[in-house]
């Protein structure tokens, strides 16, 4: 059942991977919505917190990779380049 949690947790928290890496590497100029980006930043920073007091590792790792790739988009959208 680890397992199955470690790898749920992959798939989901990889969601926004392929717009992040295809805007960082110029595939795509598609951005979602900033108020998507950041109502899933809050969400996940807000799961970390629970983690973090209930010491659940699974948790921690997942929404603090959530939160590190969530916000370079909501970089990529405040600040964009190219």
């Amino acid at each position: 059942s680890e397992l199955c949690c470690w790898l749920g947790m992959i798939i989901v928290q990889s969601a926004t991977l392929p717009t992040t890496v295809s805007v960082l590497l110029g595939y795509s100029d598609k951005l979602p919505p900033i108020s998507m980006v950041l109502l899933v930043c809050a969400g996940l920073a807000l799961y970390f917190v629970r983690a973090f007091k209930n010491k659940d590792v699974l948790y921690m790792v997942s929404n603090g990779f959530g939160f590190f790739v969530n916000t370079i988009l909501l970089a990529l959208i405040v600040f964009p380049w190219g």
